[in-house]
């Protein structure tokens, strides 16, 4: 599930964010997995954004009880978190 989302984030940068940097990062603390994926591109109004991608990250961080933020505003990039417990991650 961690790398569908990661996966799906990277995608969005290739496809939409005219980005000439993405970072990806992973780490666990406290029995919890965070996925960060973030981008230097244009960026987006998140309360408008209804395109598959995100609604699939989202529907599947729903299915193991995951959190998932999007952080953007135009010209200054994105960031998309995940936040899981450990032994949902599968």
């Amino acid at each position: 599930m961690v790398y569908r989302v990661a996966q799906e984030g990277l995608t969005n940068v290739a496809r939409h964010a005219g980005a000439r940097n993405a970072w990806v990062t992973l780490g666990g603390r406290d029995g919890r997995i965070t996925l960060e994926v973030r981008d230097d591109g244009v960026g987006f109004d998140p309360s408008h954004a209804a395109g598959t991608g995100l609604r699939g990250m989202r529907e599947r961080a729903l299915l193991v009880g995951a959190e998932l933020a999007v952080a953007s505003s135009e010209g200054e990039g994105t960031a998309v978190r995940l936040t899981l417990r450990a032994e949902n991650a599968s």
